[in-house]
């Protein structure tokens, strides 16, 4: 527990930055809403592939603006907040010098690694309903008519949560298999970007439709919807399950870690948990 709220507290900065970074950015396009021209809204976005590839598919509705625009650029910001404190974590502390001192401490590395995951978690759930909050109480201050409440945008944007701690666990993952910060921080925002691109370049181009099971992307692309409709559990627990395996790999990775070594995987001998 000791270590649990150590972790938190070294994170309360990028936590309140992020909450109102966040925050922010979805009551903005809240606000775009209120004030769009009427001219907009009649726009058959269908007819422009452009912004139909990129998931937009009407301005006429508060619901079908917000999820084209907020919701579907949150979660390359969501992910990119798990990628950064997920590999900070590990790989980070490791080349700043105080992961060796954590593990050193009387504790196993199985339990120091669930620690730093389960203040990551947190972290990013209190991120998201702060920024579900401010989104929500600017939703109602602009008293928007719309079907959809102030509770369901909240909702979903608390359900990011889901999308961060995909991309946390496999940054803890990453960040505990690769020599360092930089080689890992490269490999985690890739994989961010083409789990994100990829999924929006499939609605314009058939061919990479194949790929989409592998894009974390394409599964939350269908939570988001719950704004309008029933929720998609099966996708919820496919991004639980992607989580739950990225973080089994992140402990087997780091029990064999030679900690300050920086050296690639096959260069690393076993150690001792």
């Amino acid at each position: 527990m000791s270590l649990l709220l150590h972790e938190l507290r070294v994170r309360r900065g990028a936590m309140v930055g992020w909450a109102l970074g966040l925050g922010l950015f979805l009551s903005l396009y809240t606000t775009i809403y209120r004030f769009l021209p009427a001219e907009v809204r009649e726009m058959d976005v269908r007819a422009l592939a452009f912004l139909n590839s990129l998931g937009i598919e009407t301005f006429a509705t508060f619901e079908g603006f917000i999820l084209g625009t907020a919701f579907n650029f949150a979660p390359l910001l969501v992910g990119l907040f798990g990628v950064i404190i997920g590999v900070g974590a590990l790989a980070g502390e490791e080349d700043e010098g105080m992961l060796e001192l954590l593990a050193a401490l009387p504790v196993s590395r199985v339990r120091l690694l669930l620690a730093k995951a389960a203040a990551l978690f947190i972290a990013a759930l209190v991120v998201m309903a702060v920024a579900g909050a401010i989104q929500a109480i600017v939703f109602t201050l602009w008293q928007i008519d719309t079907p959809v409440t102030a509770l369901d945008l909240f909702q979903v944007a608390v359900s990011h949560w889901l999308i961060a701690f995909v991309f946390i666990t496999f940054s803890l993952f990453i960040g505990a298999y690769l020599p360092g910060r930089g080689a890992a921080l490269a490999t985690a925002t890739t994989a961010l970007f083409v789990s994100f691109f990829g999924d929006n370049l499939a609605g314009m181009a058939p061919v990479l439709e194949p790929l989409q099971p592998f894009l974390p992307h394409a599964y939350f692309e269908n939570v988001v919807q719950m704004l309008t409709g029933e929720v998609a559990w099966r996708d919820v627990t496919i991004l639980l399950a992607l989580g739950g395996g990225f973080l089994l790999a992140a402990v087997l990775s780091f029990r064999r870690r030679n900690l300050t070594v920086g050296a690639w995987p096959w260069q690393r001998p076993r150690v001792a948990p």
